[in-house]
């Protein structure tokens, strides 16, 4: 994660830069000043610096000069982020003295970003260290230097004349301001009376507050059942809220140089739920200074924090998808060397039963990994799906019966299928997998038996809170339980990985996990609805097709398809992935011929080796296995080229390897078995030439 410094005097500047960078993931770091960055860079070098240039004490031209003086932080691209200096003589001094950019405050934060990581990928190559970074003559920069800072003078010389000058039409126009505000106090009950918020009115003196009809359509009070004062208000506010709200306001009132007061509590409806409001107050002052009058307006905020706990929670899990699906690479080549030696194993020792027993059940662990690996690509989002046109009521009919045997005989299931459903896209196997999982979770949450109901229905959706898709058709399946429900503190949680409400052993904590991950990458969105004794009810919202459905897949065993001696190029970085593909390749058949990247695999080529088929990784130090198959196809055009990956995500990193959702005929994914393999491999050197 890129440690990053930010420089400027103003907090609202180093607020702002420090949270859009946190939520970028990237670790923040600050100073008001040069000096105070130059002390902490020193101590803890960061990846890169972000730096204002009009500061106090040391500005950041002079910070620029002396971090591209220090050898230990000359290597540290260095951006400037300003508002002051925008001409372009200021950005050239500041590329003069070495900034790797120049960056405008009035850039949008994407843009800002983008500018971020692209120097952030490039190689940071430091320019000579002297006396002078850049090479310029000492007298030319503090020229040019001091020219800037004149300009600059004068610039607000001139600003401070013009508010001078308007400070004295101010002081002329005072009269007919405060007759203006007379008629705007007016206006404002006007306005009040259409607006949507809860618009009030508090004459001070009397302690009489004024209502509008907002007050009534948002919150449900009439202004006939409330007495019109202030101690009605405060006693809304919610016990929790209510000190800190008329505190923030008494300090509002005392401050003579103070106009506004906003607060954000929970206020009580008439039904008794609580609202969360937004409240902000105008303060109207006598020619004394005390605040005699107060107007604003409330604005119920409720949804919008519904929606921004909503963002909260889908970008924690993004952030743990992200860090999941990290793992795969390294996860799979070390399960496809556990696997691939099990094998060979059990293979060589058919005179000792006990040990062969032994190595299967090598094998067999090493499976449950790859389903481990597996479910958290699921959740990652990354992981490979077929989907197609499918017929969700068939597909719940058809495992029905497999539902009531893994649910037990004290669980009764009822199906309510909308009979004219359109066909959903999805990966029916996936699907087959989701249901069953969320019909388990049911059937723990009914420990003495009770009701599971499986309905499908069809929904047009349209821009709402609580759904975050795109307006159209879905088809929704839902799975309803009887069972004790869920907290509403665990409801956000559900599908983080590894989170589990049974007790310790019961489960990984998985499930729903890879559930939220499947149906975000199909398209779809889930929803959970549950109180605690009341059961729960998962929402399962599919993208329609726009094709009729086609069959489900009927499962075949593989069985290993024997090779006729075809000579095999293995490419593969990993030396123990390596020596397993080359031990299993042989065993089925087949000569082969290692190369340990990209370059030695073109060079074996052009050697002269005869070569049926490419068997290559896809991502290699250097040259990748995409690139690596070009080439070689532009020399060999009848070469058969097979792939594997650990990695299970879109594009591979670059290498090609396109959308996961596709056809992938020559891809096998690690681990594999010796059996699938053979299975590709035979398919691959039987396709018919393109050529």
């Amino acid at each position: 994660m890129s440690r990053i410094l930010i420089v400027d005097d103003r907090e609202e500047n180093l607020y702002y830069l420090e949270t859009l960078l946190i939520s970028h993931g990237y670790q923040v770091d600050t100073a008001s000043q040069g000096n105070e960055a130059l002390d902490k860079a020193r101590n803890t070098p960061p990846d890169m610096i972000v730096s204002d240039l009009l500061m106090p004490i040391m500005d950041g031209y002079t910070l620029l000069q002396q971090w591209k003086s220090d050898s230990r932080l000359s290597r540290i691209p260095f951006i400037i982020y300003t508002a002051t200096y925008t001409e372009e003589s200021d950005r050239e001094l500041a590329l003069d003295l070495g900034a790797d950019a120049f960056i405008l405050k009035s850039t949008e934060p994407e843009a800002f970003l983008k500018v971020l990581w692209q120097i952030q990928d490039q190689p940071h190559i430091a320019k000579p260290i002297a006396t002078n970074p850049v090479g310029l003559d000492e007298n030319t920069i503090l020229k040019t230097y001091n020219q800037t800072l004149v300009r600059k003078l004068e610039e607000k010389s001139r600003q401070l004349e013009i508010a001078n000058r308007a400070l004295q039409k101010d002081i002329a126009r005072r009269e007919a301001t405060e007759a203006a505000l007379r008629v705007s106090v007016e206006r404002f009950r006007l306005l009040a009376q259409a607006t949507s918020d809860a618009a009030w009115d508090w004459d001070m003196l009397s302690d009489n507050r004024w209502w509008n009809d907002g007050f009534t359509q948002l919150f449900g009070h009439r202004r006939a059942d409330s007495q019109p004062d202030d101690a009605t208000w405060a006693a809304l506010i919610h016990p929790d809220d209510r000190d800190e709200v008329l505190a923030g306001r008494r300090l509002a009132i005392s401050k003579n140089d103070n106009n506004h007061w906003s607060a954000s509590y929970r206020f009580r409806c008439a039904d008794g739920h609580w609202a969360q409001v937004e409240d902000r107050g105008h303060l109207i002052r006598d020619d004394h200074g005390t605040v005699i009058r107060m107007v604003g307006g409330m604005t119920d905020i409720t949804n919008r924090i519904t929606m921004e706990k909503q963002l909260h929670r889908a970008q924690r899990l993004e952030a743990l998808g992200m860090l999941t699906g990290g793992v795969a690479h390294d996860f799979n080549n070390l399960l496809t060397v556990v696997m691939g030696n099990a094998q060979i194993l059990e293979d060589t020792l058919h005179d000792h039963p006990d040990h062969q027993k032994l190595a299967r059940m090598i094998t067999e662990a090493a499976e449950r990994g790859a389903d481990l690996t597996h479910r958290l690509l699921a959740f990652a989002r990354q992981q490979s799906l077929t989907p197609r046109a499918v017929n969700l009521n068939q597909l719940v009919i058809g495992i029905e019966p497999l539902l009531q045997r893994t649910l037990g005989s004290n669980i009764v299931i009822a199906l309510e299928l909308d009979s004219r459903l359109p066909a959903v896209y999805v990966d029916p196997s996936e699907l087959e997998h989701t249901l069953l999982n969320l019909c388990v979770n049911g059937r723990n949450a009914m420990p003495l038996g009770g009701s599971l109901i499986i309905s499908t229905r069809a929904t047009q959706t349209s821009d709402s809170i609580e759904l975050d898709l795109s307006p159209g058709q879905y088809v929704v399946l839902s799975i309803t339980d009887t069972g004790t429900g869920i907290p509403p503190e665990l409801v956000d949680r559900l599908f983080e990985p590894f989170f589990t409400s049974t007790e310790q052993g019961g489960g990984t904590g998985l499930g729903l996990a890879m559930v939220h991950g499947f149906i975000n990458q199909s398209g779809g969105q889930i929803n959970v609805h549950s109180k605690p004794g009341e059961g729960s009810t998962f929402l399962l919202y599919l993208p329609v097709s726009d094709q009729p459905p086609t069959p489900l897949p009927v499962d075949e065993k593989p069985s290993e398809k024997i090779g006729c001696n075809e000579r095999i190029l293995l490419v593969e970085d990993d030396h123990l992935v390596r020596s397993v593909a080359k031990h299993q390749l042989k065993s089925l058949g087949y000569q082969v011929i290692t190369a340990t990247g990209g370059q030695q695999a073109l060079e074996l080529l052009r050697e002269g080796n005869a070569v049926d088929l490419l068997f290559t990784d896809l991502r290699m130090p250097g040259m990748g296995g995409r690139q690596l198959a070009q080439l070689a196809s532009e020399q060999y055009p009848h070469l058969k080229i097979l792939f594997t990956t650990g990695f299970a995500g879109h594009d591979d990193e670059g290498d090609g390897l396109q959308d996961n959702t596709k056809d992938n005929t020559n891809l096998i994914r690690k681990p594999y078995h010796r059996s699938e393999l053979a299975q590709c491999l035979r398919r691959v050197l039987t396709q018919q030439d393109n050529t």
